[in-house]
Formats: C-alpha cells, sequence, structure tokens
C-alpha cells in the first residue's frame, strides 16, 4: 500500500497563521491523491485549546481529503476487532476516510479533557491510533498502523513500556509517535529516548516534532510544513513523506511554502552604523533573491560579535525590514555563562511554557505525600482557573458529610 505521512502542521500558528493553513492543505490534500492512507504525526493544531475559526478552517480541509478519499474508492469499511485490534477493509465509497493520527506536544491535554485532534476523531475526520492498533486490508495485504501520542520526555521511557498497542502478524507495522530523540538532539539529552527504546516487530517508524526533515535510518521524519521557530534546522523545504510498504522506499514530496533563509553575520569592533548597513545590504539580498511564488522569503538574520569601543548594544539602532524580516541582535554576547543560558534557552525553546511548568509540578511532588490525584488534570484545572473552586467545593462538601 501507498502511505503518506504529514506532520507538525501547527494549524492556528499565529505568527505566519495563513502560511500554516495554506501550506498544511496543501500536504494533506496531495496526500489525499496520491497514498491509499494518510497519518498525521501530532502537533496537528498549533495549541490545545484553537480558536473556532482554526477548528473551522482545519474540518474543511479534511472534509475535501475525505472527498478525495471517496471519489478514489478508498473508504474504510468496519471488519470487526479481534485481539484488541481495530480491522478496516478498505475499498469502496461508504465508510470513514482512511486518515490516522495521535497527538503532539502543542495539542496535548491532561489525561480526562478532550484536546483538539481527539475532537477531530470524534468528529469522524480521524481514527486514533494513540496506544491503539488499526489494521486496514487492501486487494490482500494488510497494513497495522500502532502509536503514541506526544508525553513529557521525563516521561517517555515509561509510557513506550506500558503501551498496549502491538504489531500484528502477517501485516506490514508502522508505528508513528512524537518525542524527541536523542539521536536527533546535538547534545544529546539524556532524558530523550534513543532509537533502542522504540518497541519491537514493527517495519517503519514515523515521528513529528523535530521539524528538520530526516529521510533515512530506523526513524523517519519528513519535518514540518511549517516554520515556526526560525531556526537553522529549519531551513530548507517543507513537504511531507511518501512511503510504499512493497517497494520500502520513502519519498520526499515538496510543498509550495516560503522559504527560509538564516544567516549569521559576525563583526569585530565594529560600528552601529558599519552593523545597521550589512544588516539592511543583507535582509534586502535575501528578500529579493529569496522570493518564491511572488511570496516574499522569511529571513533571520543573527547579529555576532563585538562592538567599537565607547559603544554599547543599546547605539544599534534597526529599522524595520519588511514583513518577513527578523533580527537577533547576539553583539557582545560571547563570553562562556552567556553562551550556556542561550544553550539552555535553545533547548527549552522546544518545550511548551506548560510542559516546562508540568515538568517543574512533577519535580516538586515527587516524594511528598501528595494526594490531590493525577498532576496532570491539576495542572490543566490552575490553568483554567478552576482548580480551587472545585476544591473548596469538595472540601464544604465532606463537612457537610462528616455531620
Amino acid at each position: 500500500m501507498r502511505a503518506a505521512f504529514v506532520t507538525d502542521t501547527h494549524f492556528g500558528y499565529r505568527r505566519f497563521e495563513e502560511d500554516a493553513l495554506s501550506q498544511g492543505k496543501e500536504a494533506i490534500l496531495a496526500a489525499s491523491r496520491e497514498a491509499d492512507f494518510l497519518v498525521l504525526g501530532g502537533d496537528n493544531f498549533d495549541t490545545p485549546l484553537p480558536r473556532m475559526e482554526t477548528l473551522s478552517e482545519v474540518t474543511k480541509v479534511l472534509r475535501e481529503a475525505s472527498e478525495i478519499f471517496r471519489s478514489r474508492g478508498l473508504l474504510m469499511a468496519p471488519a470487526g476487532e479481534k485481539d484488541g485490534i481495530v480491522l478496516f477493509k478498505l475499498g469502496g465509497t461508504e465508510g470513514k476516510p482512511p486518515i490516522f493520527a495521535i497527538h503532539g506536544n502543542h495539542d496535548r491535554r491532561a489525561k480526562g479533557y478532550v484536546h483538539p485532534t481527539e475532537l477531530l476523531m470524534h468528529g469522524g475526520f480521524a481514527e486514533s491510533v494513540h496506544n491503539k492498533t488499526v489494521a486496514i486490508e487492501k486487494d490482500g495485504e494488510r497494513v497495522a498502523i500502532s502509536g503514541m501520542g506526544n508525553v513529557p520526555d521525563d516521561m517517555a521511557r515509561e509510557g513506550i513500556g506500558k503501551l498496549s498497542c502491538k504489531p500484528v502478524s502477517g501485516a506490514f507495522n508502522i508505528f508513528v509517535l512524537h518525542q524527541s530523540f536523542q539521536e536527533f538532539d546535538i547534545a544529546k539529552n539524556e532524558q530523550f529516548i534513543t532509537f533502542d527504546d522504540l518497541p519491537d516487530g514493527f517495519d517503519l517508524y514515523l515521528c513529528g516534532h523535530i521539524h528538520k526533515p530526516n529521510l533515512s535510518g530506523k526513524v523517519l521524519n519528513p519535518g514540518s510544513t511549517i516554520v515556526t521557530q526560525l531556526r537553522e534546522d529549519e531551513v530548507g523545504q517543507r513537504g511531507w513523506l511518501f512511503y510504499d510498504t512493497k517497494g520500502k522506499a520513502p519519498k520526499f514530496v515538496p510543498i509550495a511554502s516560503r522559504q527560509l533563509f538564516h544567516t549569521v553575520l559576525r563583526f569585530e569592533k565594529a560600528t552601529p552604523e558599519e552593523i545597521r548597513s550589512k544588516i539592511i545590504a543583507e535582509a534586502a539580498r535575501l528578500s529579493s533573491e529569496g522570493k518564491l511564488n511572488g511570496k516574499a522569503p522569511l529571513v533571520k538574520i543573527v547579529v555576532k560579535g563585538t562592538l567599537a569601543e565607547g559603544f554599547h548594544a543599546a547605539d544599534l539602532s534597526i529599522p524595520e525590514l519588511g514583513e518577513g524580516v527578523f533580527v537577533d541582535n547576539s553583539l557582545n554576547s560571547e563570553n562562556l555563562r552567556e553562551r550556556i543560558l542561550q544553550i539552555k534557552d535553545a533547548r527549552e525553546k522546544k518545550k511548551s511554557p506548560k510542559e516546562m511548568g508540568m515538568e517543574i509540578l512533577r519535580a516538586k511532588l515527587k516524594g511528598t505525600p501528595y494526594s490531590l490525584g493525577d498532576p496532570e488534570v491539576v495542572f490543566e484545572s490552575l490553568l483554567e482557573g478552576k482548580f480551587l473552586a472545585e476544591l473548596k467545593e469538595k472540601i464544604e462538601k465532606e463537612g457537610k458529610g462528616g455531620g
């Protein structure tokens, strides 16, 4: 069968909202035309509580994708359940669209709370494969898809160990997840899982989360369909992954997307005027040379080095350089302490503020006689301002019950 993998669409990303919608839509619809089934690898939305307008646009995209599968006679008809594995026959114009999904760290919520990707599943737009195995059959071939939606990095090994989904005998088995890996991390963060931690017995491992494509090795990832962090590892073509389960050869399929140019300008004892002139010239050059289909590129200019004696960072004023041009002023910041802080900050940018807060809360509660329920649920209630009111109500009820 022909598989398609689209990940990290970040629908609703406010900085480049139009890009997120148009590029994610192109990837999903192109995959629906070319593949027998589609897997969405998490961070399908940029936030766990997207705006209604975003939900509306995404359901329109998936409805259009469903119609494409229908027109090709590729809807899924239920074929029962065996040993906890949900079975579907692929082929025909009645049934569900062959779209499978997991959630990522951006669209994840605490257990018991509905996240936006789950909402799509309730609406019949996609089939969940989070801690679940779904098998589809077409023309005598069976493919089984299992997965694990994102869990906090410090709990990923434990999460994999508790999975109940499993490979299916006689099928081509796919496992999809949305996590950080030591193999993809320059610093080899020991908190991240490794390829060796993955469950055994699968023929193909697909992973989202890392926005830079990786099309070889044990774990395949086409990268995101949208640039979000303007990092150097996001430079390059955006697209999705096509995979033939018989030929076992991955193919990267590009989409029309704004290019990202990431450049570093280095100076030694330069005056503010020299630096400003160089920045303006570089921004103009990249903005004009990088136009694609009439759209201006994204340009990130990082300025490093030192100012001439007598000048300070505040003396360097950078004018507006046009839409899509961003300047990171890192002058006079090359000492060791600041470099360590920059590396730490770069790591933490991979986590949302919510993830960082949850990680801190779990660390604080470790080894304490905490008894207020699931920490993630408590944290979610705190974010929504409901926890204290619910706790007060609980105490009052218990007080009345005690006479």
